[in-house]
């Protein structure tokens, strides 16, 4: 499948920020550990939902025509409707394997860490298997309840413990504007986390804004993306031109791929 472009005339409405409770999961996470599939990268293991179990348990939400109309388009995503939440994208594996390298000079340990645009959650559970409190956010609410609370549920090893433990994790739906503007002005995070989200230039300036309100003094974005997106138009560079003519960022690239489909990895920090 290829990410494309929505044509469309009328303006996107995007959904409004909801936080997500994980109660019910809690209870219902029985059956899902059995049948739970493996992200591996390197010695990182985490386990995650079954992707087609995912799909299948949110056939009557709302968001089922939705995702319908990508499969149709051959696409991963719908604009403004479906966004992409139920794959793990290639570039998470790059930042992965990135934090795991760089453990020194990236402190998890009591951090505040947001996993934007988190999907399957897996650079958050990274985080909060690395003694976080993390944030997770995704665009469409159906993923956070059927997907990303599932799997963060299923890496709580201990039964007992899920019901405490999951109070270090948040969870929210919805645009990143709308997002951004429900969180109260103290939280603020020390390490950023976003894998392929950088596709839609239009959301750019969400982005950085974002990015500037929501990062401490001397903390860090890390944008793990792929230099262009064909058939959609955005990429690193164009996003890293997007942070230069906003003026009050400073974007570096710390991770390139080798072969194939370019890929890289942004770190985004506050200008001194």
């Amino acid at each position: 499948m290829h990410l494309f472009k929505v044509e469309t005339k009328e303006t996107i409405q995007w959904l409004d920020c909801e936080e997500v409770v994980p109660d019910q999961q809690i209870q219902n996470v029985g059956d899902e550990v059995t049948r739970a599939k493996m992200f591996a990268c390197g010695d990182v293991e985490i386990g995650h939902v079954v992707i087609s179990e995912a799909r299948a348990s949110i056939e009557e939400s709302g968001l089922k025509n939705a995702i319908k109309l990508a499969e149709e388009e051959h696409s991963d995503l719908v604009a403004g409707k479906y966004e992409g939440g139920l794959k793990i994208w290639e570039c998470t594996y790059d930042l992965i394997q990135y934090l795991e390298e760089n453990q020194t000079e990236i402190k998890f340990d009591k951090s505040n860490v947001l996993d934007l645009g988190c999907g399957a959650g897996i650079l958050g559970i990274y985080a909060f298997l690395n003694n976080s409190n993390v944030t997770f956010q995704d665009y469409n609410k159906e993923v956070l309840e059927h997907f990303t609370i599932p799997n963060v549920i299923l890496n709580i090893e201990e039964e007992e413990k899920r019901e405490t433990d999951i109070q270090r994790c948040k969870f929210y739906s919805g645009d990143w504007d709308s997002f951004n503007k429900k969180l109260p002005s103290s939280e603020i995070y020390d390490i950023i986390l976003t894998s392929e989200t950088i596709y839609n230039e239009t959301n750019y300036e969400k982005l950085i804004s974002l990015f500037m309100d929501r990062l401490t003094k001397d903390g860090a974005a890390y944008v793990a993306a792929k230099t262009y997106y064909f058939g959609v138009g955005g990429g690193t560079r164009q996003f890293e031109q997007a942070i230069q003519k906003q003026g009050k960022l400073t974007s570096t690239v710390c991770w390139k791929s080798t072969g194939g489909i370019q890929r890289e990895i942004l770190k985004i920090t506050h200008k001194p």
